[in-house]
C-alpha cells in the first residue's frame, strides 16, 4: 500500500509537466484509438485516463456512451480535460467502485505496468459484461533497457519497472477470463541530447517511482557520473537512445469467466 501511496505521488506531482513531456504516451494512445471495436457501447471506461489524452477519440467513436475517466493520481484527475461529460472518478485500477458486469469497454493505455498485472485483469473482467472489450496498450520486457544498463552493479536496488514479456502478458490476459482478438507488437526509440535529459524524461511523466526495490536515496555524484557516461557511450547520430518495447492489444470477455 505504501509503495502505491508512492507511485500515486509521483504522478500527482509530474501532472501539470505531463502533457507537454509525455509524446510517446500520446503517439501509443492515438494508436490504441484506432482500434478500438465496431461497436455499441453503454459505459466506456477510460483506465488510467491521466490527463485526458484519450477523452476526445472515445467520445468521438462511441457518441451515446456514459463516459467514465478513472486515474489514482488526484493531480492528474485535476489536469483531464473538461467538457464532453465525463465522470472523472479516483479509484485504483486494483479494485474499482463500478459494478460487477457494468462496463461495456475498459480502454487502458500505458498503465497497467505500475499494475499487479492479474489482479487488474482480474477487475478489469469484472467490471465488464461478457462479450465486453478491453482494449489496451502496455510496454514489454526490454523497455528502458539502456537504463537498466547504465545502472547495473551500480547498487542492489531497482531503477525500472519489472517488464512482462508477450507471452507473459497473453497468458494474463487469458487466465483472467479474455480472449485476444489482436496483438501488436513494436519497438520504438526515443532520442536525447544528454544523458540529464534522457532521465529526466521519467520523472517529467511520472514513470520514476519503481514499485518495488527501489533506492530511497539520492545517487551520489560519482555513481551519477558513471550512469550519464554508460548512457554516453550508446549515442547515435540522433542522440542518446532509450527504448521501448510497445504493445496494442484488443481482448475480449469471454462468457462464464467473470472473477
Amino acid at each position: 500500500m505504501a509503495e502505491r501511496a508512492a507511485i500515486r505521488s509521483s504522478f500527482s506531482r509530474a501532472a501539470t509537466r505531463y502533457a507537454a513531456a509525455a509524446g510517446l504516451q500520446r503517439v501509443v494512445c492515438d494508436r490504441l484509438l484506432e482500434l478500438l471495436p465496431d461497436r455499441s457501447a453503454g459505459l466506456v471506461l477510460d483506465l488510467g485516463c491521466g490527463t485526458g489524452f484519450a477523452s476526445t477519440g472515445l467520445h468521438a467513436r462511441f457518441l451515446q456512451a456514459t463516459h467514465c475517466a478513472v486515474d489514482f493520481s488526484l493531480g492528474m484527475l485535476r489536469a483531464h480535460e473538461r467538457g464532453n461529460g465525463v465522470t472523472r472518478v479516483c479509484a485504483d485500477a486494483h479494485r474499482l467502485p463500478l459494478a460487477s458486469a457494468s462496463a461495456d469497454v475498459v480502454f487502458s493505455s500505458l498503465m497497467l505496468q505500475w499494475c499487479d498485472l492479474p489482479v487488474a485483469l482480474a477487475e478489469c473482467r469484472r467490471v465488464l459484461r461478457d462479450g465486453g472489450h478491453m482494449c489496451l496498450s502496455t510496454v514489454l520486457h526490454g523497455t528502458l533497457a539502456e537504463i537498466d544498463d547504465a545502472f547495473a552493479g551500480l547498487d542492489a536496488h531497482r531503477h525500472t519497472v519489472s517488464f512482462p514479456a508477450p507471452e507473459v502478458l497473453v497468458a494474463a490476459l487469458t487466465d483472467n477470463g479474455f480472449v485476444v482478438d489482436l496483438m501488436r507488437c513494436e519497438t520504438h526509440v526515443e532520442y536525447f541530447a544528454d544523458a540529464r535529459a534522457l532521465l529526466q524524461s521519467n520523472r517529467d511523466i511520472g514513470a520514476s517511482r519503481v514499485p518495488d526495490g527501489a533506492r530511497r536515496a539520492l545517487l551520489g555524484r560519482a555513481a551519477l557520473r558513471q550512469v550519464c557516461n554508460r548512457l554516453e557511450a550508446r549515442r547515435e547520430a540522433r542522440g542518446l537512445p532509450l527504448t521501448y518495447q510497445l504493445a496494442w492489444v484488443v481482448a475480449r470477455a469471454s462468457s462464464g469467466n467473470r472473477s
